[in-house]
């Protein structure tokens, strides 16, 4: 396999690094303080005198947030401005901070707003319906409650829960509005993100005849009012929605949109518009939820952007930072940074060091799991990331029917054996993977269940009592729940288990070194590579 490691830094940017010096030479900010890097700099002089859209490869720790809200001052106020964010918090954060910009520049910013994509794509939909805002609550259950009004016994048993999140992905993708819904599409939607059925007499076939099904009847239920969270995306495009159209669009972790994210940033900017589009390829972990493993390429073609680099990581120490620049050849830890530390432990050497502020580690949950147990047996407070994580384990259980915890424990033994020797045969070694950890995860859990906790009620109520999400300790958690996130210290349990033996496609691989540079870079002062996982 073919595993680029290497990002161009081309043109004007280029050019920065090598002849300009720290300084702020567009708008000054009423003799404040802040002076932008050489990075930066380059960055905002395009901003402010350039043409032309631009991708800003912005690698962790590189301080992106202040880079993108530091450019508002150089676009003119009546130039209208929208800046996408991934999630509610992160868009929380952008306004927070373009507030304290304000303040500190004397400038209002009315021209600048910051939210999510899926409130844009709620107001659209509001106004299509004709209906006032807050009169319509995305239902997260939609799909679900349509499944099981629509199907029977039977099929709501062995394909409801595969056909509901196929629906989800085909949403993403933008069926029926950006790509044609068709058989073959839908299978290659099954292929691309391995996808397997639990049932071993169900077939992908009459899954996706119920998949198109449960799509029409949700588009059906979205005209009388009713949507989900991926509607807020989908229907502005299925129902040709017009949006208000920006001079300026910025977008926030740009390597993790899918098709209709991208749609969406398209039909907000005007024609002739400025794209900003701020992102890191080497941080694209997101393949398996619907994200283009490839969005940056895709931005980057579309939109005719040039590159620019903010490549410089201001969370990462130096001996962290040599680290992952194994993975990453463009990462750079700041000038100055400490030395930290970087070396193998064992896990007993390293708790000393290791508390509220810091994090444990690994690819796989089940490791984390039998690790959370041995602590609390050693009065060590930590928690699981993950809330999630808990419901699929928690949904396997049911669907085994099992009559008490030996029988749970003989029917997932066949399961898994059955299903992982399915796969693997099929060359789908991902889903065997998967197959095999979530198994793993609940006969860790049964294995630490004391004597008068051997009920499957009880073993449910125990694994939903392990997960949780945040919290004053210790956390615990698979290295896909860490992204955005940063720790004092980081222990990698496991490490032989990144990157994944079961990746087979090539950009299931590069995911997987991706995941382990996001790992490797949550830490702001020691990383540590655990070479055992038990006292």
């Amino acid at each position: 396999m073919n595993h680029p490691t290497h990002i161009a830094i081309t043109g004007n940017a280029q050019h920065a690094l090598e002849n300009r010096t720290p300084g702020f030479h567009g708008t000054t900010y009423q003799g404040k303080t802040f002076v932008p890097s050489i990075q930066q700099q380059a960055i905002f002089d395009f901003a402010a005198t350039g043409q032309g859209s631009a991708i800003v490869i912005a690698v962790a720790g590189s301080g992106k947030s202040t880079t993108m809200v530091r450019m508002l001052p150089l676009f003119p106020e009546t130039a209208s401005v929208h800046m996408f964010a991934f999630n509610t918090p992160i868009a929380a954060e952008l306004k927070t901070k373009i507030e304290a910009l304000g303040a500190e520049t004397g400038r209002t910013f009315r021209n600048v707003r910051a939210s999510t994509f899926h409130s844009i794509g709620y107001a659209a939909i509001i106004k299509k319906l004709g209906l006032p805002r807050g009169s319509v609550c995305p239902d997260g259950k939609k799909v679900g409650q349509l499944a099981k009004n629509l199907l029977g016994d039977v099929d709501y048993e062995m394909y409801a829960s595969f056909a509901c999140k196929l629906v989800g992905l085909a949403k993403g993708q933008g069926f029926g509005a950006i790509v044609a819904v068709d058989e073959g599409n839908w299978l290659d939607l099954i292929r691309h993100h391995d996808m397997f059925l639990d049932d071993e007499n169900a077939s992908e076939e009459r899954a996706v005849e119920i998949a198109r099904s449960l799509l029409r009847a949700s588009n059906e239920a979205a005209k009388r009012g009713s949507i989900d969270f991926d509607d807020q995306l989908y229907l502005p495009l299925l129902w040709r929605c017009r949006l208000w159209q920006n001079d300026v669009v910025i977008i926030d972790e740009a390597q993790d949109t899918n098709p209709v994210r991208r749609a969406i940033a398209k039909l907000a900017l005007k024609p002739g518009g400025r794209l900003f589009a701020v992102g890191d390829p080497r941080q694209a972990i997101y393949g398996f939820t619907g994200a283009s493993h490839d969005a940056l390429d895709l931005l980057r073609a579309e939109f005719n952007c040039r590159e620019l680099p903010l490549t410089v990581s201001y969370r990462c120490p130096a001996a962290v930072g040599a680290k992952a620049r194994e993975l990453v050849d463009y990462f750079q830890t700041a000038p100055g940074a400490a030395q930290g530390c970087m070396e193998e432990r064992t896990l007993k050497d390293a708790m000393p060091d290791l508390g509220p502020q810091d994090a444990i580690l690994c690819r796989n949950t089940a490791p984390l799991i039998d690790l959370a147990f041995s602590l609390i047996g050693r009065g060590v407070g930590c928690a699981i990331m993950g809330r999630d994580i808990a419901s699929s384990l928690t949904g396997l259980i049911k669907r085994m029917k099992a009559k008490g915890i030996e029988n749970l424990c003989s029917k997932l033994d066949a399961y898994r054996d059955r299903e992982v020797s399915k796969y693997t045969a099929k060359g789908e070694e991902a889903k065997a993977e998967a197959v095999a950890d979530r198994v793993a995860c609940v006969q860790a859990v049964v294995g630490h269940l004391a004597e008068s906790e051997r009920t499957v009620p009880a073993l449910v109520a125990k694994i939903e009592g392990m997960f949780a999400d945040g919290g004053a300790v210790l956390q615990l958690a698979t290295a896909h729940k860490v992204k955005g996130k940063e720790f004092r210290n980081v222990a990698i349990l496991r490490p032989d288990l990144m990157p994944s033996k079961w990746a087979r496609q090539e950009w299931q691989y590069q995911q997987e070194l991706n995941l382990q540079y996001v790992a490797w870079t949550r830490s702001t002062n020691a990383l540590y590579f655990l070479t055992t996982d038990t006292f």
